[in-house]
């Protein structure tokens, strides 16, 4: 009799211990999850802060494009400056805008969002319409020098992944 009354008390202190455990690791859990998406949504954050300035398209769709296409992000406002290069009719041509379109960024769980608007493309040139659409684009990658924005909302583009790479201009 001795030792069943020896092992209720046995029992219950292996389940207090047992409790007590499974507290600190659902603890712990939660602590790791917390600190992973606040350093997800840091680095969100940092893309979208090096988003701003000007950022010259590597436009491969169009390789008899002569033209060079600068994407101006600056304070909510993006604005495509087309470069034409000289010609001997034209040996000092001017830069004409292209397209204008406004912006908002957002960091979403690992994805940093641009998010285009206001791109009317009646008002645009011709050679910028397929360039841009309105919609979210997310930044695949940006550092000081390249950046490459995705979107699946590009018009025309039937849900298909659309692409658009370019280089920091300096």
């Amino acid at each position: 009799m001795n030792v069943k009354s020896s092992t209720k008390p046995d029992v219950l202190v292996i389940f207090t211990i047992y409790f007590d455990i499974m507290k600190r690791i659902n603890l712990l859990l939660i602590g790791i999850l917390f600190s992973a998406s606040m350093i997800l949504n840091s680095c969100s954050s940092t893309s979208i802060g090096k988003l701003e300035g000007q950022w010259q398209l590597f436009w491969i769709n169009d390789l008899t494009d002569p033209n060079l296409y600068i994407w101006n992000f600056e304070g909510g406002e993006l604005t495509i400056v087309k470069y034409s290069p000289p010609t001997p009719a034209n040996p000092n041509p001017q830069p004409v805008i292209g397209g204008r379109a406004q912006y908002k960024t957002s960091a979403e769980f690992l994805d940093a969002v641009v998010e285009i608007s206001g791109f009317v493309y009646s008002q645009s040139d011709v050679a910028v319409i397929p360039q841009l659409s309105n919609g979210k684009w997310t930044i695949d990658k940006i550092d000081d020098d390249v950046m490459r924005l995705a979107t699946a909302d590009q018009q025309g583009a039937n849900g298909s992944y659309v692409i658009r790479e370019f280089t920091r201009v300096q």
